[in-house]
Protein backbone atom coordinates (compact mmCIF):
# COMPACT_ATOMS: atom_id res chain seq x y z
CA UNK A 1 0.00 0.00 0.00
CA UNK A 2 2.88 2.35 0.77
CA UNK A 3 4.17 1.76 -2.76
CA UNK A 4 0.83 2.83 -4.24
CA UNK A 5 -0.42 -0.66 -5.08
CA UNK A 6 -4.19 -0.93 -5.40
CA UNK A 7 -6.30 -3.81 -4.06
CA UNK A 8 -6.32 -5.69 -7.38
CA UNK A 9 -2.52 -5.37 -7.56
CA UNK A 10 -2.06 -6.46 -3.98
CA UNK A 11 -4.12 -9.64 -4.22
CA UNK A 12 -1.81 -10.83 -6.98
CA UNK A 13 1.29 -9.74 -5.05
CA UNK A 14 0.65 -10.98 -1.51
CA UNK A 15 1.36 -14.66 -0.92
CA UNK A 16 2.01 -16.78 2.13
CA UNK A 17 5.69 -17.54 2.63
CA UNK A 18 6.57 -21.00 1.29
CA UNK A 19 7.09 -22.41 4.79
CA UNK A 20 3.43 -21.66 5.60
CA UNK A 21 1.93 -22.29 2.19
CA UNK A 22 2.56 -26.03 2.49
CA UNK A 23 0.84 -26.35 5.89
CA UNK A 24 -2.46 -28.20 5.56
CA UNK A 25 -3.86 -26.49 8.66
CA UNK A 26 -3.32 -23.06 7.04
CA UNK A 27 -5.28 -23.82 3.90
CA UNK A 28 -8.04 -21.40 3.00
CA UNK A 29 -10.96 -23.36 4.44
CA UNK A 30 -12.82 -20.47 6.04
CA UNK A 31 -11.38 -17.29 4.54
CA UNK A 32 -8.71 -16.63 1.99
CA UNK A 33 -5.74 -14.39 1.39
CA UNK A 34 -7.42 -12.29 -1.30
CA UNK A 35 -10.29 -11.37 1.01
CA UNK A 36 -7.89 -10.58 3.85
CA UNK A 37 -5.79 -8.32 1.62
CA UNK A 38 -8.87 -6.43 0.42
CA UNK A 39 -10.11 -6.11 4.01
CA UNK A 40 -6.77 -4.79 5.26
CA UNK A 41 -6.66 -2.27 2.41
CA UNK A 42 -10.21 -1.06 3.08
CA UNK A 43 -9.66 -0.96 6.83
CA UNK A 44 -6.43 1.00 6.45
CA UNK A 45 -7.12 3.31 3.51
CA UNK A 46 -10.91 3.16 3.14
CA UNK A 47 -13.11 2.37 0.15
CA UNK A 48 -11.19 4.35 -2.47
CA UNK A 49 -8.87 2.12 -4.49
CA UNK A 50 -6.75 4.92 -5.95
CA UNK A 51 -8.29 4.76 -9.41
CA UNK A 52 -9.87 8.15 -10.20
CA UNK A 53 -12.45 6.45 -12.42
CA UNK A 54 -14.02 4.90 -9.33
CA UNK A 55 -14.59 8.23 -7.59
CA UNK A 56 -17.94 8.66 -9.34
CA UNK A 57 -18.59 5.43 -11.23
CA UNK A 58 -21.55 4.86 -13.46
CA UNK A 59 -24.38 2.99 -11.78
CA UNK A 60 -24.36 -0.76 -12.44
CA UNK A 61 -27.42 -0.37 -14.70
CA UNK A 62 -25.80 2.43 -16.74
CA UNK A 63 -22.55 0.52 -17.11
CA UNK A 64 -24.46 -2.64 -18.04
CA UNK A 65 -26.44 -0.86 -20.76
CA UNK A 66 -23.23 0.51 -22.26
CA UNK A 67 -21.44 -2.86 -22.05
CA UNK A 68 -24.36 -4.65 -23.70
CA UNK A 69 -24.33 -2.08 -26.52
CA UNK A 70 -20.56 -2.40 -26.83
CA UNK A 71 -20.85 -6.18 -27.13
CA UNK A 72 -23.38 -5.85 -29.96
CA UNK A 73 -26.56 -6.37 -27.97
CA UNK A 74 -27.87 -8.71 -25.29
CA UNK A 75 -27.88 -11.76 -27.55
CA UNK A 76 -24.25 -11.23 -28.52
CA UNK A 77 -23.20 -10.74 -24.90
CA UNK A 78 -25.11 -13.88 -23.86
CA UNK A 79 -23.29 -15.78 -26.62
CA UNK A 80 -19.96 -14.57 -25.23
CA UNK A 81 -21.03 -15.64 -21.73
CA UNK A 82 -22.03 -19.14 -22.92
CA UNK A 83 -18.73 -19.44 -24.79
CA UNK A 84 -16.81 -18.39 -21.68
CA UNK A 85 -18.54 -21.07 -19.61
CA UNK A 86 -17.91 -23.71 -22.27
CA UNK A 87 -14.22 -22.71 -22.26
CA UNK A 88 -13.94 -23.14 -18.49
CA UNK A 89 -14.02 -19.39 -17.79
CA UNK A 90 -16.80 -19.44 -15.20
CA UNK A 91 -15.71 -16.19 -13.54
CA UNK A 92 -15.81 -14.31 -16.85
CA UNK A 93 -19.18 -15.85 -17.65
CA UNK A 94 -20.57 -14.69 -14.30
CA UNK A 95 -19.23 -11.17 -14.82
CA UNK A 96 -20.78 -10.96 -18.29
CA UNK A 97 -24.07 -12.23 -16.89
CA UNK A 98 -23.96 -9.48 -14.27
CA UNK A 99 -24.20 -6.93 -17.08
CA UNK A 100 -27.12 -8.75 -18.65
CA UNK A 101 -28.94 -8.99 -15.32
CA UNK A 102 -28.24 -5.36 -14.36
CA UNK A 103 -29.60 -4.27 -17.73
CA UNK A 104 -32.69 -6.47 -17.47
CA UNK A 105 -33.48 -7.90 -14.05
CA UNK A 106 -36.04 -10.18 -15.71
CA UNK A 107 -33.55 -12.05 -17.90
CA UNK A 108 -34.14 -15.70 -17.04
CA UNK A 109 -31.48 -16.85 -19.50
CA UNK A 110 -28.80 -14.68 -17.89
CA UNK A 111 -29.82 -15.81 -14.40
CA UNK A 112 -29.66 -19.48 -15.36
CA UNK A 113 -26.33 -19.00 -17.09
CA UNK A 114 -24.94 -17.21 -14.05
CA UNK A 115 -26.30 -20.06 -11.91
CA UNK A 116 -24.24 -22.52 -13.93
CA UNK A 117 -21.16 -20.32 -13.64
CA UNK A 118 -21.54 -19.98 -9.86
CA UNK A 119 -21.98 -23.72 -9.44
CA UNK A 120 -18.85 -24.28 -11.52
CA UNK A 121 -16.92 -21.77 -9.42
CA UNK A 122 -18.10 -23.51 -6.24
CA UNK A 123 -16.82 -26.91 -7.40
CA UNK A 124 -13.16 -26.13 -6.80
CA UNK A 125 -13.35 -23.50 -4.09
CA UNK A 126 -11.84 -24.70 -0.84
CA UNK A 127 -13.10 -21.68 1.13
CA UNK A 128 -16.34 -22.97 2.66
CA UNK A 129 -17.93 -19.54 3.13
CA UNK A 130 -17.26 -18.58 -0.49
CA UNK A 131 -18.50 -21.93 -1.80
CA UNK A 132 -21.63 -21.64 0.31
CA UNK A 133 -22.30 -18.13 -1.00
CA UNK A 134 -21.84 -19.20 -4.63
CA UNK A 135 -24.30 -22.06 -4.15
CA UNK A 136 -26.80 -20.00 -2.16
CA UNK A 137 -26.94 -17.26 -4.79
CA UNK A 138 -27.18 -19.89 -7.55
CA UNK A 139 -30.16 -21.41 -5.74
CA UNK A 140 -31.79 -17.97 -5.35
CA UNK A 141 -31.25 -17.13 -9.04
CA UNK A 142 -32.73 -20.47 -10.10
CA UNK A 143 -35.78 -19.83 -7.89
CA UNK A 144 -36.22 -16.38 -9.46
CA UNK A 145 -36.48 -17.95 -12.93
CA UNK A 146 -39.43 -20.07 -11.81
CA UNK A 147 -41.60 -17.11 -10.79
Amino acid sequence: MNKGMRPDDLVNYVQLPQEYDDKDYLREYYGNIEWAVRSIFAGTLGWFDGNPTTLFSLSPAEEAAKMVDLAGGADALATHARKALANGEAQWCAQLCDHLIARSRESKEAKLLKTEALEKLAENLITATGRNYYLTVAQELRAETKK
